[in-house]
């Protein structure tokens, strides 16, 4: 009988525990849905870069970065955006120490995002090591974003799984963090990028028009 006070407190501490786990899995579900939705809204707001499709030519961009665009104008479907950063080797300038490009692949179905792709490349000519990544989205924007894949390739192999496979409770919260550490940040740069890429069309159209139009002004001199 002397025993009971201790199964009794045994029993209650495993129920603690119990719902303290509980309580952590619904509050890592709820950050990741919060998670979910603001790369759903970002994956809307990049999808304006469509626009960019309209353009038979680009006039400007920002430095370090090309364009590619999918499909022949006026009928493409699709716009490749690079980033490049290149650091010369303080004892040689001649010579690259080490290089990495960002790439984002948006494509289209009419006017619809049907397909999100990034790639890194890092390349580091030391250690002669490449290493490249690569996350696509089929289905942008379905409700759910665990089904984008996500190819690796490196010194040590490669490997492609699914977003899903990672963990995500309350000892690692692996997919969380791959969210809110990388992806999303990676979305925000490419989207402030594409915003530049916009305004500089803008601002050089109008210059074209107001040189146009001063051209023609001066012709009536005569």
């Amino acid at each position: 009988m002397e025993q009971l006070p201790k199964y009794r407190h045994l029993a209650l501490l495993s129920l603690f525990l119990l719902s303290v786990d509980l309580f952590s899995e619904v509050d890592i579900a709820e950050k990741e849905n919060r998670l979910d939705k603001e790369i759903l809204s970002l994956y809307r707001d990049i999808a304006k870069a469509r626009e960019l499709l309209s353009y038979e030519q680009l006039s400007s961009l920002p430095a370090n970065t090309t364009i590619q665009f999918i499909g022949s104008y006026p009928n493409r479907t699709g716009i490749r955006i690079r980033k490049f950063k290149v650091d010369p080797d303080p004892q040689n300038k001649n010579r690259i120490k080490h290089s990495e490009e960002k790439s984002i692949l948006l494509e289209f179905n009419g006017s619809v995002l049907s397909k999100v792709e990034i790639q890194i490349t890092s390349e580091d000519t030391e250690i002669e090591q490449k290493t490249r990544t690569k996350i696509t989205d089929s289905t942008p924007l379905d409700e759910s974003v665990n089904d984008m894949v996500i190819q690796f390739s490196g010194l040590d192999g490669s490997d492609s799984f699914p977003l899903s496979s990672l963990r995500n409770d309350s000892i690692k919260q692996e997919r969380n963090d791959f969210k809110k550490e990388f992806y999303i940040k990676f979305l925000l740069d490419f989207h402030s990028q594409l915003i530049s890429i916009s305004a500089l069309q803008k601002t050089n159209g109008n210059q074209n028009q107001k040189k146009m139009f001063k051209q023609l002004n001066q012709s009536l001199g005569y």
